[in-house]
């Protein structure tokens, strides 16, 4: 009986490991999803400078300031979702915490009491 708890609480431990590294994994991608968003920005903004040009509506507006912004606004969105799946990666490693600990706290009675 000893054996199946530690197995089980071998496994809730790997759980718990594996979701805080995806936690950490979409922090980080968020992280550098922002850089990259104000890296555009200043692209943008030193681009429109230069052709003295700032209205996206106007003929002769920049291309390469049409397509950083694109891609800003592709990398926005990308932050968005990846900020709901982090919303999510966190309550399942909360969840699976507060099992650990509830299965570490069995699992030290036992040993206690054996």
């Amino acid at each position: 009986m000893e054996q199946s708890g530690t197995n089980v609480l071998c496994r809730k431990q790997f759980e718990a490991s594996e979701k805080e590294t995806k936690v950490a994994l979409l922090e980080t991608m968020i992280r550098d999803f922002d850089v990259m968003i104000a890296n555009l920005e200043r692209q943008i903004a030193a681009e429109e400078d230069r052709t003295k040009i700032k209205d996206t509506s106007h003929p002769a507006y920049s291309m390469f300031a049409t397509a950083a912004a694109k891609r800003r606004q592709n990398l926005l969105i990308s932050v968005t979702h990846t900020k709901s799946m982090l919303d999510v990666a966190k309550r399942e490693f909360d969840q699976v915490t507060a099992q650990l600990h509830d299965l570490e706290q069995i699992h030290n009675n036992q040993l206690s009491a054996a």
